[in-house]
Protein backbone atom coordinates (compact mmCIF):
# COMPACT_ATOMS: atom_id res chain seq x y z
CA UNK A 1 0.00 0.00 0.00
CA UNK A 2 3.17 2.49 1.17
CA UNK A 3 4.72 1.91 -2.04
CA UNK A 4 1.64 2.45 -4.51
CA UNK A 5 1.54 5.69 -2.52
CA UNK A 6 4.98 6.19 -3.14
CA UNK A 7 4.55 5.16 -7.18
CA UNK A 8 1.45 7.47 -7.43
CA UNK A 9 3.41 10.69 -5.65
CA UNK A 10 6.37 9.67 -8.20
CA UNK A 11 4.02 9.57 -11.56
CA UNK A 12 2.33 13.37 -10.35
CA UNK A 13 5.90 14.52 -10.42
CA UNK A 14 6.82 13.29 -14.07
CA UNK A 15 3.49 14.55 -15.42
CA UNK A 16 4.24 18.04 -13.34
CA UNK A 17 7.64 18.26 -14.32
CA UNK A 18 6.78 17.42 -18.05
CA UNK A 19 4.06 19.79 -18.37
CA UNK A 20 6.46 22.67 -17.68
CA UNK A 21 9.31 21.54 -19.73
CA UNK A 22 6.20 21.51 -22.64
CA UNK A 23 5.09 24.76 -21.31
CA UNK A 24 8.19 26.74 -21.45
CA UNK A 25 9.00 25.30 -24.95
CA UNK A 26 5.49 26.97 -26.24
CA UNK A 27 6.96 30.52 -24.73
CA UNK A 28 8.64 32.74 -27.59
CA UNK A 29 12.62 32.76 -27.37
CA UNK A 30 13.48 35.35 -25.07
CA UNK A 31 15.57 38.37 -26.86
CA UNK A 32 18.89 39.08 -26.13
CA UNK A 33 20.27 42.71 -25.94
CA UNK A 34 21.09 42.98 -29.84
CA UNK A 35 18.37 40.80 -31.07
CA UNK A 36 16.07 43.40 -32.95
CA UNK A 37 13.34 43.42 -35.35
CA UNK A 38 12.68 45.83 -38.06
CA UNK A 39 9.88 46.82 -40.31
CA UNK A 40 10.49 48.52 -43.69
CA UNK A 41 9.26 48.22 -47.15
CA UNK A 42 12.00 46.49 -50.34
CA UNK A 43 10.84 49.49 -52.52
CA UNK A 44 12.95 52.88 -53.09
CA UNK A 45 13.54 55.39 -50.16
CA UNK A 46 14.28 52.30 -48.50
CA UNK A 47 17.31 51.52 -50.08
CA UNK A 48 19.78 51.71 -47.07
CA UNK A 49 18.01 49.34 -45.46
CA UNK A 50 18.02 47.11 -48.34
CA UNK A 51 22.13 47.32 -48.55
CA UNK A 52 22.53 47.24 -44.98
CA UNK A 53 20.98 44.04 -44.79
CA UNK A 54 22.24 42.62 -48.29
CA UNK A 55 25.62 43.41 -47.25
CA UNK A 56 25.67 42.14 -43.79
CA UNK A 57 26.26 45.20 -42.19
CA UNK A 58 23.63 44.53 -39.20
CA UNK A 59 25.88 41.47 -38.51
CA UNK A 60 29.05 43.51 -38.53
CA UNK A 61 27.50 45.54 -36.09
CA UNK A 62 26.81 42.54 -33.43
CA UNK A 63 23.10 43.06 -34.39
CA UNK A 64 20.70 40.07 -34.90
CA UNK A 65 18.19 41.57 -36.97
CA UNK A 66 14.83 39.88 -38.02
CA UNK A 67 13.39 41.92 -41.04
CA UNK A 68 9.43 42.39 -41.40
CA UNK A 69 9.30 43.06 -45.04
CA UNK A 70 5.85 45.26 -45.40
CA UNK A 71 4.57 47.30 -48.96
CA UNK A 72 4.85 50.67 -47.38
CA UNK A 73 5.44 53.11 -44.32
CA UNK A 74 1.81 53.16 -43.14
CA UNK A 75 2.00 49.21 -42.99
CA UNK A 76 5.90 49.79 -41.25
CA UNK A 77 3.63 51.69 -38.28
CA UNK A 78 1.30 49.31 -37.81
CA UNK A 79 3.50 46.74 -36.93
CA UNK A 80 5.27 49.16 -34.75
CA UNK A 81 2.37 49.89 -33.04
CA UNK A 82 0.78 46.00 -32.80
CA UNK A 83 4.76 45.08 -31.21
CA UNK A 84 5.74 42.66 -34.65
CA UNK A 85 8.45 45.34 -34.71
CA UNK A 86 10.97 46.84 -32.64
CA UNK A 87 11.67 49.45 -35.40
CA UNK A 88 9.89 50.54 -38.08
CA UNK A 89 11.12 52.87 -41.25
CA UNK A 90 8.44 55.12 -42.92
CA UNK A 91 7.99 58.59 -44.47
CA UNK A 92 6.72 61.65 -42.52
CA UNK A 93 2.83 60.75 -42.61
CA UNK A 94 2.90 57.30 -40.87
CA UNK A 95 5.53 58.93 -38.66
CA UNK A 96 3.40 62.03 -37.54
CA UNK A 97 0.29 59.31 -37.25
CA UNK A 98 2.68 57.09 -34.83
CA UNK A 99 3.57 59.74 -32.74
CA UNK A 100 0.29 61.50 -32.45
CA UNK A 101 -1.35 57.92 -31.06
CA UNK A 102 1.62 55.70 -29.81
CA UNK A 103 3.06 56.99 -26.38
CA UNK A 104 6.34 56.12 -25.94
CA UNK A 105 7.44 55.80 -29.60
CA UNK A 106 10.38 57.86 -31.06
CA UNK A 107 12.61 58.54 -33.99
CA UNK A 108 15.68 58.16 -33.90
CA UNK A 109 16.87 59.12 -36.95
CA UNK A 110 16.20 60.42 -40.59
CA UNK A 111 18.23 58.19 -43.44
CA UNK A 112 17.11 59.12 -47.11
CA UNK A 113 14.97 62.13 -48.32
CA UNK A 114 13.85 63.72 -51.10
CA UNK A 115 12.24 66.56 -52.13
CA UNK A 116 10.30 65.13 -55.39
CA UNK A 117 9.85 61.46 -53.68
CA UNK A 118 5.83 61.30 -54.27
CA UNK A 119 4.70 61.43 -58.52
CA UNK A 120 1.53 62.09 -59.65
CA UNK A 121 0.63 60.49 -62.83
CA UNK A 122 -2.28 60.41 -64.92
CA UNK A 123 -3.87 60.01 -68.69
CA UNK A 124 -2.76 62.36 -70.96
CA UNK A 125 -6.17 63.73 -71.08
CA UNK A 126 -5.93 65.57 -67.85
CA UNK A 127 -3.66 68.30 -68.63
CA UNK A 128 -3.31 70.02 -65.35
CA UNK A 129 -4.20 69.64 -61.85
CA UNK A 130 -7.41 70.96 -61.64
CA UNK A 131 -8.67 68.86 -64.27
CA UNK A 132 -8.58 65.48 -61.25
CA UNK A 133 -11.40 67.61 -59.77
CA UNK A 134 -14.37 64.98 -59.96
CA UNK A 135 -11.88 62.17 -61.03
CA UNK A 136 -10.60 59.20 -59.17
CA UNK A 137 -7.02 58.65 -57.76
CA UNK A 138 -5.28 55.98 -56.32
CA UNK A 139 -3.03 56.04 -53.70
CA UNK A 140 -2.15 54.29 -50.63
CA UNK A 141 -4.35 55.76 -47.92
CA UNK A 142 -2.54 57.72 -44.87
CA UNK A 143 0.81 57.44 -46.57
CA UNK A 144 3.71 59.83 -46.91
CA UNK A 145 2.51 59.95 -50.49
CA UNK A 146 -1.45 60.99 -49.31
CA UNK A 147 0.14 63.29 -47.33
CA UNK A 148 1.84 64.98 -50.22
CA UNK A 149 -0.68 64.69 -52.66
CA UNK A 150 -3.14 66.72 -50.00
CA UNK A 151 -0.04 69.21 -49.93
CA UNK A 152 0.28 69.63 -53.45
CA UNK A 153 -3.30 69.94 -54.20
CA UNK A 154 -3.09 72.68 -51.93
CA UNK A 155 -0.32 74.83 -53.11
CA UNK A 156 -1.98 74.13 -56.71
CA UNK A 157 -5.87 75.27 -55.83
CA UNK A 158 -7.22 71.97 -56.61
CA UNK A 159 -9.90 71.35 -53.81
CA UNK A 160 -9.24 67.74 -53.06
CA UNK A 161 -12.85 67.70 -51.69
CA UNK A 162 -14.09 67.23 -55.55
CA UNK A 163 -11.55 63.94 -56.06
CA UNK A 164 -12.56 60.50 -55.23
CA UNK A 165 -9.77 58.95 -53.26
CA UNK A 166 -9.21 55.11 -54.26
CA UNK A 167 -7.26 53.52 -51.21
CA UNK A 168 -5.99 50.49 -52.59
CA UNK A 169 -2.56 48.44 -52.19
CA UNK A 170 0.56 50.40 -53.76
CA UNK A 171 1.28 47.36 -55.68
CA UNK A 172 -1.60 47.27 -57.14
CA UNK A 173 -2.00 50.68 -58.85
CA UNK A 174 -0.03 49.89 -61.88
CA UNK A 175 -2.76 47.69 -63.06
CA UNK A 176 -5.52 49.97 -61.90
CA UNK A 177 -4.30 52.67 -64.14
CA UNK A 178 -4.07 50.26 -67.08
CA UNK A 179 -7.53 48.86 -66.66
CA UNK A 180 -9.04 52.39 -66.31
CA UNK A 181 -10.38 51.79 -62.80
CA UNK A 182 -8.54 55.17 -61.43
CA UNK A 183 -8.13 58.41 -63.66
CA UNK A 184 -4.71 58.61 -62.06
CA UNK A 185 -2.06 57.91 -59.28
CA UNK A 186 -0.47 58.97 -56.39
CA UNK A 187 2.87 57.07 -55.21
CA UNK A 188 6.47 56.93 -54.87
CA UNK A 189 8.88 54.69 -56.59
CA UNK A 190 8.62 51.83 -57.89
CA UNK A 191 4.67 52.44 -58.17
CA UNK A 192 4.88 55.62 -60.00
CA UNK A 193 7.62 54.03 -62.58
CA UNK A 194 5.50 50.97 -62.92
CA UNK A 195 2.83 52.52 -64.20
CA UNK A 196 4.30 54.34 -66.73
CA UNK A 197 6.15 51.42 -67.98
CA UNK A 198 2.88 49.28 -67.86
CA UNK A 199 0.91 52.41 -69.19
CA UNK A 200 3.25 53.80 -71.51
CA UNK A 201 2.87 57.26 -73.79
CA UNK A 202 -0.75 57.41 -72.60
CA UNK A 203 0.25 59.04 -69.31
CA UNK A 204 2.46 61.44 -67.84
CA UNK A 205 3.88 63.25 -65.00
CA UNK A 206 0.90 65.92 -64.19
CA UNK A 207 3.36 66.68 -61.41
CA UNK A 208 5.36 65.56 -57.96
CA UNK A 209 6.34 66.72 -54.07
CA UNK A 210 9.15 68.72 -55.27
CA UNK A 211 8.69 72.75 -54.66
CA UNK A 212 6.12 72.02 -51.65
CA UNK A 213 8.97 72.81 -49.18
CA UNK A 214 9.70 69.50 -47.40
CA UNK A 215 12.45 67.04 -48.00
CA UNK A 216 9.54 63.78 -47.08
CA UNK A 217 12.52 62.34 -44.61
CA UNK A 218 12.30 58.57 -44.32
CA UNK A 219 12.83 58.17 -40.57
CA UNK A 220 13.49 55.18 -38.08
CA UNK A 221 11.15 55.54 -35.45
CA UNK A 222 11.60 52.77 -32.12
CA UNK A 223 8.65 51.66 -30.18
CA UNK A 224 9.22 52.53 -26.63
CA UNK A 225 9.77 48.73 -25.19
CA UNK A 226 12.55 48.60 -27.62
CA UNK A 227 13.96 52.03 -26.27
CA UNK A 228 13.93 50.79 -22.47
CA UNK A 229 15.31 47.21 -23.36
CA UNK A 230 17.47 47.66 -26.31
CA UNK A 231 19.01 50.62 -26.79
CA UNK A 232 22.51 49.27 -27.56
CA UNK A 233 20.49 47.66 -30.78
CA UNK A 234 19.10 50.93 -31.93
CA UNK A 235 22.30 52.02 -31.91
CA UNK A 236 24.32 49.82 -33.66
CA UNK A 237 21.55 49.97 -36.32
CA UNK A 238 21.58 53.59 -36.71
CA UNK A 239 25.33 52.74 -37.46
CA UNK A 240 24.90 50.17 -39.83
CA UNK A 241 22.44 52.63 -41.65
CA UNK A 242 25.47 55.14 -41.49
CA UNK A 243 27.78 52.41 -43.63
CA UNK A 244 24.77 51.99 -45.58
CA UNK A 245 24.49 55.48 -46.68
CA UNK A 246 28.28 55.48 -47.26
CA UNK A 247 28.44 51.99 -49.15
CA UNK A 248 25.60 53.04 -51.75
CA UNK A 249 27.25 56.68 -52.14
CA UNK A 250 30.69 55.57 -52.81
CA UNK A 251 29.72 52.01 -55.02
CA UNK A 252 26.77 53.31 -56.91
CA UNK A 253 26.44 50.51 -59.50
CA UNK A 254 27.23 48.15 -57.29
CA UNK A 255 24.14 49.24 -54.77
CA UNK A 256 21.98 49.85 -57.23
CA UNK A 257 22.19 46.43 -58.72
CA UNK A 258 21.60 44.78 -55.04
CA UNK A 259 18.18 47.13 -54.63
CA UNK A 260 17.44 46.28 -57.80
CA UNK A 261 17.51 42.70 -56.98
CA UNK A 262 14.94 43.33 -54.41
CA UNK A 263 12.59 45.95 -55.83
CA UNK A 264 11.83 44.48 -59.21
CA UNK A 265 12.95 47.47 -61.07
CA UNK A 266 15.76 47.23 -64.01
CA UNK A 267 18.93 48.51 -62.51
CA UNK A 268 18.55 51.68 -65.15
CA UNK A 269 15.24 52.35 -63.18
CA UNK A 270 16.26 51.97 -59.86
CA UNK A 271 19.46 53.96 -59.81
CA UNK A 272 17.12 57.23 -61.86
CA UNK A 273 14.65 56.56 -58.87
CA UNK A 274 17.24 56.72 -56.34
CA UNK A 275 19.40 59.26 -57.84
CA UNK A 276 16.50 62.18 -56.66
CA UNK A 277 17.48 61.57 -53.25
CA UNK A 278 20.23 62.73 -50.58
CA UNK A 279 21.42 59.89 -48.58
CA UNK A 280 22.38 61.14 -44.85
CA UNK A 281 21.49 60.02 -41.32
CA UNK A 282 20.73 62.49 -38.92
CA UNK A 283 17.90 64.80 -37.80
CA UNK A 284 17.82 68.71 -38.02
CA UNK A 285 15.87 71.64 -38.10
CA UNK A 286 14.74 71.10 -41.81
CA UNK A 287 12.74 67.25 -40.88
CA UNK A 288 11.20 69.00 -37.99
CA UNK A 289 9.73 71.53 -40.48
CA UNK A 290 9.06 69.31 -43.16
CA UNK A 291 7.20 66.89 -40.66
CA UNK A 292 5.07 69.71 -39.07
CA UNK A 293 3.99 70.70 -42.64
CA UNK A 294 3.12 67.71 -43.14
CA UNK A 295 1.38 67.42 -39.60
CA UNK A 296 -0.90 70.37 -40.64
CA UNK A 297 -2.02 69.07 -43.81
CA UNK A 298 -3.23 66.13 -41.85
CA UNK A 299 -4.97 68.16 -39.44
CA UNK A 300 -6.90 70.06 -41.47
CA UNK A 301 -7.81 67.49 -43.29
CA UNK A 302 -8.87 65.53 -40.56
CA UNK A 303 -6.04 62.46 -40.71
CA UNK A 304 -5.33 63.42 -36.72
CA UNK A 305 -6.66 65.43 -33.91
CA UNK A 306 -3.99 67.62 -32.83
CA UNK A 307 -0.48 68.64 -33.82
CA UNK A 308 2.26 66.91 -32.31
CA UNK A 309 5.23 68.12 -30.60
CA UNK A 310 7.30 66.84 -33.21
CA UNK A 311 10.98 67.11 -31.40
CA UNK A 312 9.06 65.55 -27.72
CA UNK A 313 9.24 62.32 -30.37
CA UNK A 314 12.57 62.53 -30.99
CA UNK A 315 15.42 60.63 -29.44
CA UNK A 316 18.88 62.43 -30.76
CA UNK A 317 21.09 60.43 -28.28
CA UNK A 318 21.24 57.44 -30.68
CA UNK A 319 22.69 59.77 -33.48
CA UNK A 320 26.02 60.71 -31.37
CA UNK A 321 29.35 59.49 -32.36
CA UNK A 322 31.14 57.21 -29.95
Amino acid sequence: MVQRKYLTLLIGVVVIISALGAAFLLLPPSKGDMDITIAYSEKVNYETLIVANEEGMFADHGLNVSTKLVTGGILAAEALITGSADLAAMGDAPAVQVITKVTGAKIVARFIGAAGMHRIIAWNLILEPKDLEGKKVGLQETSSSHGAFLQWCEVNGVNADNITIVPMAPSNIPEAMAFHQIDAMVGSEPWAVNTENLCGDDVHELGNSSGLGSTFPIVLVASEKALNDRPEAIKAVVKALDQSNQFIMENWDDAMEICASRTGLSIADQSRCSAMQFFEVGFNETDVLSMNMTAQVLLDFGKITALPDVMAHVELSFLLKD
